[in-house]
């Protein structure tokens, strides 16, 4: 796991692996590596014998955005680590502060269009999901927001409820709650379908044509590992995702679970890696600039 304990990854690794270990009667164990933009815990698994006993979770950005935004990998994820299934997809939430001045994505994009800038937003870092998913929002939108990157993302929620940033894309695992209670608003869901908990939310996809932002968790071995080992490791997590404990999980934290086995997740890399390619290289090109 190469991230730190609570967060959405770390619940949907853990859910999955404890599932995993009854399907097996053996103990699957969860080692959380945090760091480096993923990256310490990635090499772990690129390191380790490639018999199917050490597994990555794999988070989305560490293979369509840190492999392009960093000035030296270790590693090549695409090459060194064989996909074998998505594990879940996770929803996001468009939010803002109480005090923004727009209560509507109408409004939120009649600002940005008559003072470009002039909107703030928080993010876990350069190049974190929720950095790509509001570039690329602005990007289809036709609009420019001002980024204000945090060391992690619920410290940029802090500054969304306090009033000091404007607005952030956030899980909607961790939206559900503050939306309801006032805390921030919920202006959109940027799924393509409604988010169970929060039915009456606007679809974004409905604001700015056809735009619709997930991000992903996939389950991954050492590059090397057998076919016949994958195929096994992916029968076994098709098994567990489609059972109804699981699924009832991960809808309660606002996350679906996945489907298709490696060659939908190699397909959904590459089709990412692709949408993203000019927000990434904005970022790039602005990196080192005031």
């Amino acid at each position: 796991m190469p991230s730190v304990p609570g967060g959405a990854a770390d619940m949907v690794g853990r859910l999955v692996a404890e599932s995993l270990g009854k399907a097996w009667n053996v103990p699957v164990i969860v080692e959380n590596k945090p760091g480096g933009a993923t990256i310490i815990g990635t090499q772990a698994v690129i390191k380790a014998p490639p018999d199917g006993y050490t597994l990555l979770l794999g988070i989305d950005a560490s293979f369509i955005a840190v492999p392009y935004l960093m000035d030296r990998m270790p590693y090549q994820p695409r090459k060194d680590l064989e996909p074998i299934s998505t594990v879940s997809t996770l929803r996001y939430v468009l939010v803002a502060s109480p005090s923004a001045p727009f209560k509507s994505v109408e409004q939120v994009l009649d600002q940005a269009r008559a003072r470009p800038e002039t909107i703030t937003y928080a993010s876990g870092g350069e190049g974190s999901t929720h950095h790509l998913g509001m570039e690329l929002f602005a990007q289809e939108a036709g609009v420019s927001f001002k980024h204000v990157p945090y060391k992690a993302a619920p410290q940029g929620f802090v500054d969304v409820m306090g009033g000091h940033v404007d607005m952030m894309f956030l899980a909607a695992s961790t939206a559900i709650q503050p939306v309801r209670t006032g805390k921030v608003q919920g202006l959109a869901n940027t799924s393509a379908t409604p988010i169970p908990d929060l039915p009456e939310l606007p679809m974004l996809k409905d604001k700015v044509q056809g735009f619709t932002f997930d991000s992903w968790f996939g389950l991954f071995a050492p590059a090397g590992t057998p076919a016949s080992v994958i195929e096994t490791l992916n029968a076994s997590v098709r098994t567990v995702l489609q059972s109804a404990h699981v699924r009832e999980k991960l809808q309660a934290q606002g996350l679906a679970a996945g489907d298709g086995g490696p060659q939908g997740l190699r397909d959904r890399i590459a089709g990412d890696t692709r949408r993203l390619a000019p927000v990434i290289a904005k970022i790039k090109s602005l990196q080192g600039k005031p």
